[in-house]
């Protein structure tokens, strides 16, 4: 019975993680992903972003084998078990506190690329931050200043990346809102992250800017 705990245990945590998922549950990866490298500093965030990876799951029900169910269910069950171990005393400020996070993470990539570093670091950091503003999403819908910074956000993890790739420094920032200039779709996004450029995170909670 300890040995069924224990693998119960290692398959939860791989889960909340965002490993092993099948193809169906992929859109969901990148918010379990930033939640374990968040979680140290702001478990309250990192437990809304996979809430909010939850929710999304719950949406992809449709496209889902009985496989995949199985998943999902990990996932839930685990959801249930990290809840016992978060404060959600003060929920009706949580999405404050979220918004708050992500602001910040913004702030601190783009000081970093305006101040001419924007190496992969901050390119990564940048694609971070438009993540916890998608996880804000869950609160309501989003205003107008955090709508142009996510947008921003991965027009210029794009930039950074696409630089990166070629060898070459990336063009300097341009200001926030200057929307001609975001000449980026989803495929370069996801062309990108399937290539990598997603693996890092927002180089590592720690370095700076988490």
């Amino acid at each position: 019975e300890r040995d069924l705990f224990a693998e119960l245990g290692r398959r939860m945590s791989g889960v909340l993680s965002g490993q092993g998922l099948p193809p169906s549950l992929k859109p969901i990866a990148t918010y379990l992903q930033r939640a374990r490298e968040i979680a140290p500093k702001a478990p309250l965030v990192a437990y809304y972003a996979r809430l909010h990876a939850l929710q999304l799951a719950l949406d992809l029900r449709p496209k889902m084998g009985k496989a995949d169910m199985s998943v999902l269910l990990d996932l839930m069950d685990a959801m249930e078990e990290e809840k016992k171990g978060v404060d959600l005393s003060q929920a009706d400020e949580a999405a404050a506190q979220v918004e708050n996070f992500a602001q910040d993470l913004f702030a601190r990539a783009d000081e970093a690329d305006r101040s001419g570093v924007s190496d992969m670091r901050v390119g990564r950091a940048f694609y971070a931050a438009s993540v916890v503003i998608d996880v804000c999403r869950q609160f309501g819908e989003l205003p107008t200043d955090l709508l142009e910074k996510h947008k921003y956000a991965r027009w210029r993890f794009v930039e950074i990346s696409k630089a990166a790739k070629e060898g070459r420094p990336p063009a300097p920032p341009p200001d926030i809102g200057s929307d001609p200039l975001f000449d980026f779709g989803p495929a370069d996004l996801d062309n990108l992250k399937s290539g990598g450029g997603d693996g890092g995170g927002c180089g590592g909670c720690g370095g700076g800017f988490c």
